[in-house]
């Protein structure tokens, strides 16, 4: 990987200042044409056979020729059932090709719950539509030819029922063009179709790792012409690439305004996502990701990343910590990965890193696959260990009970899962805050993401136009959901003023939250057992007196801590602190407890450009710091004064007399009033 990276900044951005010592890996930020560069990535992506994509060549699974149905060929009815959904597609293409018709595959649905298929679509190949060509889009080679698409309806769809089996639910049998002889398949595509769909992604990605995004312009240079319309849209959004030795695109980031704003915000607690890689058919996508005060899902900057060495990582973070202006986050959860954890490392080493417990749990499937296969309570046991365990002693002592029980003591994987314990185990990591709360309900990774919003294409830029759209989708939620904090009260469960309280500063979901840590204190027993300026209190429930928390009140500083450490980790006060503070009978939460974050008010706070004092009067790197200041502040103008056309009308009519004033000074910058 070449050290030298070509990119492209909005106006504005300057990430260094003179005189500075330059990386490792030089970052130039120029408008260059890098267009011009003979830049592909056609061999990254393969098209998976069930998108209904533009192109009009037959296209299958290979299902024809490696199922064959015993018996006599059956006409395909409503509530017909099948062992598995190969075995339906294998009836339907037996029944097309003896009526006379091309079968490919269509849509497929899979679970929430575990991501297993849970529907699949089998339609004729002359369904749909002609596809108009995208002008931007160097994908395709343009071909004189007629497309085979006539809007035909004939399909069948099969739905996986509980029992296991596959039941069609859904079958149209009438076709709207004549129907023939299907002519064979020449050599070489029976050679094509004989591979399984999984060994041609392989390939293909393979292919891609050896040459970079590839070479031949087409992909690349489709996705580079959308950043640049998207730069001209919007001044403020920012993309970098970074070529190889070969000078092929190798790794892509982009962020737009709203996620360098939001980061101002809500940019403490961050996941770095690879999940999309659970998605073998799609580029490797990353993204840095958190929650917003309504625990919805925020991202703070994506990247294609074919080349996953140590120094692409290096790379990306860089590129990412300038762009949030060198503010590192207080924890980053990344994937349990060597590489991705020694870049980390080095470019956040005031960060506390996190590896991801969830990576670590699905990659335990396939590691103890056996153990898992042989032993039905060893999953339960394990996620029991791991997150159940309060304090280090009880972790390791339910650990060894656990490798000593399924008599796993040489096994690797789970010896490097324990080397690595400090890094992923939750008692290990309290006091550390992650923005998480315990056994509330999960946020959502990118492959969720990408599923709940039907993000599946076989191009690059259709992809970042599909997120795009998906996130505009998820900032509307975040107004409706600060709409909805303001204008409904909810429910009191108790009737201490601390909960009327924390109503009117929660949000509605943290407040949720909270209630339920309020209603719970109320099975607790508390009892102080050391007296003077910090006194402490020891907190059991009522039913186990055995297991007791330690509640510290600092009486000088106005703060509360307890052993648990929720605060800490999660920003909101435990039920043993709010026990402890009910009989102290505290009539609202202190101030000190409180964290801004997750309150309505949590992007209410003013910015200000602190770096300008320090800069040279009137340098460019001043005139930067100034311009980002203000497209910052005019960005959240532009969302409070867009939220209902009365509000608009305001905002329109004061930005129009900033304005004036604004180049009334520029005209007479000494004059009284801007003295």
């Amino acid at each position: 990987m070449e050290s030298v990276s070509n990119l492209t900044a909005p106006l504005g951005f300057n990430p260094s200042q003179e005189g500075e010592e330059e990386p490792a890996i030089q970052i130039r930020f120029q408008q260059s044409r890098i267009d011009e560069q003979d830049i592909s990535i056609d061999s990254l992506v393969p098209i998976p056979p069930e998108e209904e994509s533009g192109n009009e060549d037959f296209r299958t699974d290979g299902c024809i020729d490696n199922f064959v149905p015993a018996g006599d060929l059956l006409e395909p009815k409503l509530g017909m059932e099948f062992v598995s959904s190969d075995e339906a597609r294998s009836l339907y293409s037996a029944y097309a090709e003896r009526v006379g018709f091309r079968v490919r595959n269509s849509k497929s649905f899979t679970s929430r719950v575990d991501d297993t298929v849970i529907m699949r679509r089998f339609v004729c190949s002359k369904q749909g539509r002609p596809s108009r060509k995208d002008p931007y889009d160097l994908t395709k080679k343009r071909r004189n030819r007629i497309s085979s698409r006539e809007g035909c309806k004939a399909m069948l769809q099969v739905n996986r029922r509980e029992n296991g089996q596959w039941a069609v639910s859904r079958c149209v049998l009438e076709h709207c063009h004549p129907l023939g002889v299907i002519q064979k398949q020449s050599p070489f595509l029976q050679k094509k179709l004989s591979k399984k769909p999984w060994e041609l992604i392989s390939n293909s990605v393979v292919e891609a790792r050896h040459n970079g995004l590839g070479v031949g312009g087409g992909v690349a240079q489709s996705l580079l012409e959308y950043f640049k319309r998207m730069q001209m849209d919007n001044p403020l959004f920012f993309y970098a690439i970074q070529v190889d030795q070969n000078n092929c695109l190798a790794n892509v980031f982009w962020a737009d305004s709203r996620a360098r704003m939001a980061y101002d915000y809500f940019g403490d607690a961050i996941v770095f996502d690879m999940t999309c890689k659970k998605n073998k058919r799609m580029v490797p996508f990353a993204a840095f990701s958190g929650i917003n005060h309504h625990r919805q899902l925020i991202v703070f900057g994506c990247a294609f990343m074919t080349d996953e060495g140590e120094a692409s990582f290096t790379w990306l973070f860089e590129t990412w910590l300038s762009l949030m202006r060198g503010r590192c986050p207080v924890s980053l959860v990344i994937p349990f990965n060597e590489v991705i954890g020694a870049a980390a490392a080095k470019v956040f080493p005031n960060a506390q890193l996190r590896f991801c417990k969830r990576d670590i749990f699905h990659q335990c499937t396939e590691r103890l696959l056996d153990v898992y296969s042989d032993h039905a309570s060893f999953k339960s046991e394990f996620k029991n260990c791991v997150n159940e365990s309060e304090c280090i002693g009880e972790f390791d002592l339910a650990w060894r009970l656990l490798i000593e029980r399924y008599d796993l003591e040489g096994n690797i994987w789970l010896i490097s899962l324990y080397n690595a314990r400090h890094r992923w185990v939750p008692t290990y990591l309290r006091g550390t805050f992650y923005a998480e709360i315990p056994g509330a309900f999960k946020s959502e990774t990118m492959h969720k993401f990408f599923q709940r919003n039907s993000i599946t294409t076989t191009t690059l830029r259709d992809l970042v136009s599909q997120f795009d759209k998906a996130m505009a989708g998820q900032c509307e939620k975040e107004v409706h959901a600060d709409f909805s904090a303001i204008h409904s009260k909810p429910a009191m469960k108790t009737p201490s003023p601390m909960e009327k309280h924390a109503s009117e500063i929660y949000t509605r979901v943290i407040f949720d939250l909270f209630q339920e840590e309020l209603v719970e204190s109320s099975g607790f027993l508390m009892d102080k057992f050391e007296d003077g300026m910090i006194s402490k209190f020891r907190v059991s429930k009522i039913e186990n007196s055995n297991r007791a928390y330690v509640v510290m009140h600092n009486y000088s500083e106005r703060t509360i801590k307890c052993s648990c450490s929720m605060y800490e980790t999660c920003g909101v006060l435990c039920r043993h602190v709010l026990r402890v503070l009910m009989v102290l009978g505290a009539p609202t939460l202190p101030s000190e407890c409180i964290l801004r974050r997750w309150t309505r008010n949590a992007k209410n706070t003013v910015f200000s450009c602190e770096d300008c004092a320090h800069a040279p009067r009137n340098s460019y790197r001043d005139f930067t710091l100034r311009c980002n200041d203000l497209c910052r502040d005019v960005i959240r103008y532009a969302e409070e004064g867009a939220t209902s056309a009365i509000i608009y009308k305001v905002a329109k009519e004061a930005l129009q007399n900033a304005l004036n004033e604004v180049l009334a000074a520029k005209i007479d910058p000494f004059s009284n009033k801007n003295k």
